[in-house]
């Protein structure tokens, strides 16, 4: 009984999700009022209410929940033993390809750090020190691969490409070709490599 409970929880709380990320893209936070993100997902507004306290509480759980998604399809388990190189292009073009299956997401992410909600998130002093992606690029500026520039610089170079890139995919202004990615990380490589 309680796997079936924990499974249809989890089921109504991805719905949940996934239409929110749905109504985010199109309307915005502010235009996402909690009735229409129940009646997206087929459930009662109460039993969102019974999952969230309110939809500040909805949308930093969803950040969390999708940034766990995006970092398992981002950073592979073959990744570790891959020599930095061609780590540091892998991750940006999984990070692309995730993007282009999933534009909610990448909305979201923009919307998200764009917002109040990433000081719930991360302390300002801490903002661009704890995510996985500037920690990665961090090691690559310690292990000597990357120029010793600001972090800001570097994440801004490596996730701005990328989310432009991702959006030109989408609205079909750009055809989506591997060997295409390829040259792209090689030019930024090119870039920031020490």
């Amino acid at each position: 009984m309680n796997v079936q409970l924990s499974t249809a929880t989890a089921a109504k709380k991805q719905a949940i999700y996934e239409s929110t990320l749905r109504l985010i893209k199109e309307f915005g936070f502010h235009g996402t009022p909690m009735s229409q993100i129940a009646q997206e997902a087929n459930v009662a507004t109460g039993t969102i209410y019974h999952y969230f306290d309110s939809k500040d509480e909805l949308i930093v759980d969803l950040y969390h929940h999708t940034k766990e998604r995006m970092l398992q399809a981002i950073f592979k388990r073959s990744d570790p033993i891959l020599p930095y190189p061609e780590r540091f292009a892998s991750v940006w073009i999984n990070l692309v390809k995730y993007y282009v299956r999933h534009p909610e997401v990448l909305s979201f992410m923009e919307q998200f750090f764009s917002s109040p909600y990433v000081k719930v998130v991360y302390p300002e002093d801490l903002l661009c020190f704890q995510d996985e992606i500037s920690v990665f690029l961090k090691q690559g500026i310690q292990e000597g691969y990357i120029k010793p520039l600001d972090i800001n610089i570097i994440s801004a170079a490596y996730i701005g490409t990328l989310s432009a890139t991702a959006k030109r995919n989408i609205h079909g202004r750009f055809a989506l070709k591997e060997e295409d990615l390829k040259k792209m990380i090689a030019i930024i490589w090119d870039g920031i490599k020490n």
